[in-house]
């Protein structure tokens, strides 16, 4: 699946004024995918066949990643990206849901089970997690050793470095994390996909389609 493919099987809702894309396929329980960073759900297109053949499976972009729109100012956060899954499931009318995570995902996927229990503990109606798959990621904030590259876009020289990157430095970096057996695909790291994916892409400004299904 190209990533044209993969945006023309898209839809969009509203979230706080912004257009937000997401994926929502397949029939059975449902499935939410929660990317990392700096991906976007296309993170999940060579899984989703086998997702979507046994479950409902939705993957938003995030805020501030492909498709979805960049708002600038905003006050991005772990919470309210955690708050715009909930809106979107809440816009299908899903109210039970396994969540599927990655990476920066992990962080989001933590934070919507914090409320889960909140909302359990106090006998509060809300969406009830089923399940929680985790994968690579930073679960224990005290044991993350952040990269270089990583404290440099976090400082104030992060603007002005996220505007140079390019393939080359992106290819660089983000193989480092990967074993030397598990390096990502040559295609994944094409000049034109590489750059709407990561760097270039503005985000959408208008929904596609309506969150309905």
């Amino acid at each position: 699946m190209t990533l044209d493919e993969w945006r023309a099987g898209g839809r969009a809702f509203a979230y706080r004024g912004h257009a937000v894309f997401y994926r929502d396929d397949g029939r059975g329980p449902a499935v939410v995918c929660v990317h990392g960073f700096p991906t976007a759900s296309f993170d999940w297109h060579r899984l989703w066949p086998r997702l979507t053949a046994e479950w409902r499976v939705i993957a938003p972009d995030m805020l501030g990643f492909g498709f979805s729109a960049k708002p600038r100012p905003y006050p991005y956060s772990i919470m309210d990206q955690a708050a715009l899954h909930e809106a979107l499931l809440s816009e299908l009318g899903i109210d039970r849901v396994v969540i599927l995570a990655h990476d920066y995902g992990d962080t989001v996927a933590q934070e919507l089970l914090a409320r889960f229990a909140e909302r359990r503990a106090a006998n509060r109606p809300g969406l009830v997690i089923r399940g929680v798959c985790f994968l690579n990621g930073g679960l224990f904030p005290e044991m993350h050793r952040a990269r270089f590259i990583q404290k440099l876009l976090a400082s104030p020289l992060g603007p002005l470095l996220s505007r140079l990157a390019n393939e080359a430095s992106f290819r660089t970096s983000f193989t480092a994390i990967f074993g030397a057996n598990t390096q990502p695909y040559v295609e994944e790291f094409r000049v034109e996909p590489f750059s709407r994916r990561f760097v270039r892409q503005e985000g959408l400004s208008s929904p596609p389609r309506s969150a309905s299904r």
